[in-house]
């Protein structure tokens, strides 16, 4: 039997227009061996858009979504020191991982087979950006359960009243430091050289860190334009091979196209030598149809001719007689 964990993650992968259907399969599964189970998992909640790509980009890229959330425990030290260059540096460092991030993300929903639009894409970026000033916020994220969008305005702490479905494993909660003792001795004097040495030390650290982070970030920005490259050059050389057999089917059609104009040309060649032929024997045949109407004129005079000899003939007869 599957735990609810094992449940929750492979419903939180479901595109948000399956998420109802799978999740009511899960619940009938789980019904017949565990109604405690069933009734947790049918308590899970539907997936917005923005959350399901923040979800998809955590299972696909967890391990660069981790580090964009340790980034913000690298700014709030720097804001405890009151370090305003690193707070610059680090602000352009986490603006880049966010926007590359939220790319990334974006291209997973569409090879998903679900993309998403730029508003969808403006509340990952500010997901991301929540989980990089909230440690809450960040656990969240990272748990890969989202329900809903997070928000974080730049003040404050961010808005994570988004529902979400608890981690499998909650952080534990912050350390009590240990109350402090009474001084019975006074404080060992400070030793600034090993001081300014630690900090130092701590500077250079946290520099190395920095510069180490935008490496990959900036590698990471650099594959995802790479990826995105070759998937439109990929469609691109489909589109032209689409064009050429387009092409190569219009070329047939013209050349079936010309061999039907000759072969109609030809036919009419043939019909109009046909035609003059015809016109010659009808010219030939009125001719001759007007020569006999001549002889037939003339025959029938000829044939009254006659007739008044013979009566002419039989009058003298009779008158002789």
């Amino acid at each position: 039997m599957r735990s609810f964990d094992e449940v929750a993650d492979e419903l939180y992968a479901v595109v948000p227009t399956g998420f109802v259907a799978a999740r009511a399969d899960a619940v009938a599964e789980a019904k017949g061996t565990d109604k405690v189970l069933a009734r947790r998992i049918g308590e899970l909640g539907k997936p917005t858009l923005a959350a399901w790509t923040v979800n998809t980009l955590v299972r696909s890229a967890g391990e660069q979504v981790q580090e964009l959330v340790g980034l913000g425990e690298l700014m709030r030290q720097a804001q405890d020191t009151l370090d305003p260059e690193a707070m610059r540096e680090l602000s352009k460092q986490r603006q880049q991982v966010v926007r590359a991030l939220a790319r990334e993300a974006a291209r997973l929903a569409r090879r998903a087979g679900h993309p998403v639009s730029d508003q969808v894409t403006t509340q990952v970026e500010e997901t991301l950006r929540a989980a990089v000033a909230d440690p809450a916020a960040g656990q969240a994220v990272l748990a890969g359960r989202l329900t809903g969008a997070l928000s974080y305005n730049g003040l404050g702490t961010p808005d994570t009243s988004a529902p979400t479905v608890p981690a499998r494993r909650p952080a534990p909660p912050p350390r009590q430091a240990p109350a402090a003792e009474p001084e019975t001795e006074p404080a060992p004097p400070v030793d600034l050289e090993a001081a300014r040495a630690a900090k130092a030390e701590r500077v250079a650290r946290r520099e190395a860190e920095e510069r180490l982070r935008q490496a990959r970030a900036t590698l990471r920005a650099a594959r995802t334009v790479a990826e995105e490259a070759a998937e439109e050059a990929e469609q691109a050389v489909a589109a032209a091979r689409e064009a050429e057999r387009a092409a190569d089917q219009a070329r047939r059609g013209r050349d079936d196209a010309r061999a039907r104009v000759e072969e109609l040309e030809a036919q009419l060649a043939a019909a109009r030598e046909l035609a003059a032929a015809a016109e010659d024997d009808v010219a030939t045949t009125e001719a001759s149809a007007e020569q006999a109407g001549r002889d037939r004129d003339g025959a029938v005079a000829d044939a009254e001719q006659a007739t008044a000899d013979r009566d002419r003939a039989q009058q003298v007869v009779d008158e002789l007689s």
